[in-house]
């Protein structure tokens, strides 16, 4: 039957190794169903889809190198960002056949890739013909790894036009294929907030400064010395810490020694984190591609407190050169960064200025408009599917 017959059948596929793949392809999901257009649309996991033992061995991997050993991970970063060694791209393929095998069976128009561990296991399919559908590869941060690149990918959506340059000048990815998009973000982060009822719920003073924490960045210890940190230099901030799944660290962050009449709120896994950022005057977090885009869409001025090796490091760079934050990797020097932004007003409006014109909170909407725009058209494929791309040139 054709597309136009049946409608048109969208798969985002994503990767459950750290959730900001996840959550953009949530935010794809979310964008392809608002679509007035006849679109049937299915996210799918990459990593879950894989045999158990590779991904039991990915998520866990990935955890272990990026938390207790970041130098290793560094090397690694930077070792694959050269060339992928077919080994590894065989038995990545070996373990994701079944969940090719589905995708085939699913007959999809378009796939939309949130996680780079997709258009590797695609590429031979598509090769050879045996998966005829457009492949999209949604880059989730302000870098593009050698990883991301494989021939078959028809069109790349990426976070700004320093991103799209590196994937033409060093990979010779034809302009046409790159849309500067901007990172997906959920449709929360569109919806007006209103920010006297968040502040009643909280119990906020609309007269005195709110912090956000978002504690991914931070050791348990260092999250309770910066908060001290902040109250030495503004008694009167209101904070607001979420910690996440981790009760142990929410219950040292409540039991934090607090001065007279100091505000501070301990939350856990919150999903609706556009509301807090709604009342916030600054964050701080680590610089991940899903959080600095948010804090971006609504402009809200970031102290990044921490970058995993590579990818988020690019992220800080990003949102520093466009004055929309500042880096601070130390507890000092975020009470310091904080003391400053809160002190000066003027400086954080601009800032905050600069953070919401860097931001691009349409970016799925983009998207989803280009993916159903596209289908029907499919670019040649070019190059050994075994190999994916050339060594990045030097």
């Amino acid at each position: 039957m054709p597309t136009s017959a049946r409608g048109t059948r969208v798969l985002v596929v994503s990767g459950s190794a750290g959730h900001g793949h996840t959550m953009a392809g949530e935010a794809l999901e979310a964008a392809f169903r608002l679509h007035p257009a006849p679109v049937t649309v299915e996210h799918w996991d990459a990593v879950e889809g894989m045999t158990r033992i590779y991904a039991h061995t990915y998520r866990r991997g990935y955890v272990r190198l990026v938390d207790r050993h970041p130098l290793l991970w560094r090397f690694v970063y930077e070792r694959t960002d050269r060339d992928v060694s077919p080994v590894t791209n065989a038995l990545t393929r070996l373990a994701a056949r079944a969940f090719v095998d589905k995708v085939i069976a699913w007959k999809p128009d378009a796939i939309v890739c949130t996680h780079f561990l997709a258009p590797e296991i695609f590429q031979e399919p598509i090769a050879r013909k045996r998966l005829d559908a457009r492949l999209h590869a949604v880059v989730t941060d302000h870098d593009v790894h050698r990883i991301w690149y494989w021939p078959a990918v028809s069109r790349y959506h990426v976070a700004s036009e320093l991103v799209a340059a590196r994937l033409m000048l060093r990979y010779g990815v034809p302009q046409e294929r790159v849309q500067v998009s901007g990172i997906p973000i959920r449709p929360q982060f569109l919806e007006p907030v209103d920010v006297a009822a968040v502040r009643a719920q909280w119990s906020l003073d609309a007269a005195r400064p709110v912090v956000l924490f978002l504690s991914g960045g931070f050791a348990a210890g260092d999250l309770r010395q910066a908060i001290h940190g902040l109250w030495l230099e503004r008694r009167d901030a209101q904070v607001i810490a979420v910690c996440g799944r981790n009760e142990r660290l929410r219950r040292r962050v409540e039991s934090v020694p607090r001065p007279s009449g100091a505000v501070l709120h301990a939350l856990p896994f919150v999903r609706d984190v556009a509301s807090l950022m709604a009342v916030a005057d600054v964050v701080v977090a680590k610089s991940g591609g899903i959080t600095t885009s948010e804090c971006m869409a609504v402009g809200k001025p970031m102290v990044i407190n921490a970058s995993i090796a590579g990818q988020e490091e690019r992220n800080a760079l990003a949102v520093v050169e466009a004055g929309a934050g500042a880096f601070a990797p130390t507890v000092e020097e975020v009470r310091w960064r904080l003391g400053r932004l809160l002190a000066d007003d003027g400086a954080r409006r601009a800032m905050a200025a600069k953070a919401r014109a860097f931001g691009r909170p349409d970016a799925a909407r983009e998207i989803v408009q280009d993916v159903l725009g596209a289908v029907g058209r499919h670019v040649p494929q070019a190059g050994p599917w075994f190999h994916g791309a050339p060594r990045a040139r030097s």
